[in-house]
C-alpha cells in the first residue's frame, strides 16, 4: 500500500505542531528561570575609620581539600576599625549584607567600570583563588557601588566599584566577580596580598 500525499501532509503538519509546542514550552521555562533572577544595584557612602585604608577581600569558590571543606566564593569591603565587613556577599543564598551603622544609601553616581584603573589580576579556582588587599583613601568616606545578580537569592555575578567619597570621586578599585572568576582593577597605591 503506497502512502497517499494527504497522509504525508498530515504527518508533517503534526510534527510541525509538536515542534512548535515543545519550542514554546522551552521558551516558557526559560522565561520562568529568568523570572527568579534578581538584580540588586545600590550605592552606599561608608565611613572610613580615621582615614585608614579600606580593605577588600574576594575569593572564588574553592573545592574541599584534605585540610578543610569547600569554601564559597565571596566579595567584601571593610572600612571600619573593627574589621567587620561593611559590604559582603557570598555564593550562598541570602548572603548580601550591608552594615547600615557605617554605610548609608547614596544617590551619587558611581560608574561600574574600571575608570582608568589597570587590571591587577584575574583569579580562578586554578590560579591563586583570591584577591585581597587594601587601598589608602585619605578621605573620611568611600562610595561603594555594587550590582549583584542573584538567582533565588544566591549571588551569581557582580560588579562593584569603590571610589573616594570626596567631590572628585577618584576610583580606588573595581571588581568583576563570579564564583569561578574574579578580575580586579586597582589604583597604583593599593596593596594586594
Amino acid at each position: 500500500m503506497q502512502p497517499s500525499w494527504r497522509r504525508i501532509v498530515i504527518i508533517a503538519a503534526a510534527a510541525a505542531v509538536a515542534a512548535t509546542a515543545s519550542a514554546y514550552t522551552a521558551s516558557a521555562s526559560a522565561t520562568q528561570a529568568r523570572a527568579s533572577a534578581q538584580v540588586v544595584d545600590k550605592t552606599y557612602s561608608c565611613r572610613v575609620w580615621r582615614q585608614h585604608p579600606f580593605y577588600f577581600g574576594t575569593q572564588v569558590r574553592l573545592p574541599a581539600t584534605a585540610s578543610g571543606g569547600a569554601q564559597p566564593g565571596l566579595a567584601s569591603v571593610t572600612t571600619a576599625h573593627n574589621h567587620a565587613f561593611q559590604v559582603v556577599f557570598k555564593d550562598v543564598k541570602n548572603s548580601l549584607k550591608v552594615d547600615r551603622l557605617v554605610c548609608s544609601p547614596s544617590t551619587r553616581r558611581v560608574a561600574l567600570k574600571p575608570g582608568g584603573l589597570a587590571l591587577y589580576q584575574t583569579v580562578t579556582p586554578h590560579f591563586v583563588g583570591h584577591l585581597n588587599g587594601n587601598c589608602p583613601t585619605h578621605v573620611k568616606r568611600v562610595l561603594v557601588h555594587f550590582r549583584v545578580t542573584m538567582t533565588n537569592g544566591t549571588p551569581e555575578r557582580a560588579l562593584f566599584a569603590v571610589r573616594k567619597g570626596d567631590a572628585k570621586a577618584k576610583p580606588l578599585a573595581f571588581f568583576k566577580w563570579s564564583p569561578d572568576k574574579i578580575s580586579g582593577y586597582l589604583a597604583k597605591n593599593c596593596t594586594a596580598y
